[in-house]
C-alpha cells in the first residue's frame, strides 16, 4: 500500500496538472506555484478541493498558498493527513 505522502503526492500532480493545464511530467516538487506556473486563487481553489474530496480534509486557503513549491504543499498537507 502507498505511503501517505505517495497518495498525497500524486494527488497533488494531478490536482495541480488539471488547475494549471500542464502535464504532470513537467513538474517537480522544486516547481513553484506561484512563480513558475503562475497560479492564481482560482487554480489554488481547485486543487484545494481536489485534496479535500480526495483526503476528507478542511484546508486553510491562506495557509495552503503560502507554500511556494509542490513539495511544500506536499509535505503540508501530509502533515494535516496525520494529524
Amino acid at each position: 500500500m502507498p505511503s501517505v505522502k505517495e497518495q498525497v503526492s500524486s494527488t497533488m500532480y494531478a490536482a495541480i496538472s488539471a488547475a494549471m493545464n500542464k502535464p504532470a511530467e513537467e513538474l517537480s516538487d522544486d516547481t513553484q506555484l506561484i512563480a513558475d506556473l503562475g497560479a492564481k486563487s482560482v487554480n489554488f481553489v481547485r486543487i484545494i478541493g481536489a485534496l479535500e474530496d480526495e483526503f476528507d480534509l478542511e484546508i486553510p486557503f491562506m495557509e495552503f498558498r503560502r507554500k511556494k513549491t509542490i513539495g511544500e504543499a506536499i509535505d503540508y498537507i501530509v502533515q494535516l493527513c496525520e494529524c
